[in-house]
C-alpha cells in the first residue's frame, strides 16, 4: 500500500469517527450521513483501475466543490447564511 492510500485511509477513519460522533449526538443528522457518503466515495477513488474513470471521478469532485463554494458565496452575500 503506497503512502497516498495510507493517508487517505487514515483520514477516512478519523473523519468517519467524527461523523459517527455527530450522528450519535443527533445535532447534524443529515450532514453526518452526507459526510459518510462522501468519505465512501473518496476512499473508493484510489481503487479505480481505469485511468479514464479515475479522471472522470476526480473532475466530478472538483467541479462539485467549485459549485458548492459558489452557492455558499452567493448565499453568504445575500445574507441567507
Amino acid at each position: 500500500m503506497n503512502l497516498i492510500k495510507k493517508v487517505l485511509l487514515l483520514a477516512g477513519i478519523i473523519y468517519g469517527v467524527l461523523f459517527i460522533i455527530e450522528l450519535a449526538e443527533g445535532h447534524i443528522l443529515w450532514q453526518g450521513l452526507v459526510g459518510i457518503g462522501i468519505l465512501i466515495f473518496f476512499s473508493c477513488l484510489p481503487e479505480v483501475k481505469k485511468e479514464h474513470s479515475l479522471h472522470k471521478g476526480e473532475m466530478i469532485v472538483i467541479w462539485t466543490c467549485i459549485l458548492l463554494f459558489g452557492i455558499y458565496a452567493i448565499l453568504k452575500s445575500g445574507g441567507f447564511v
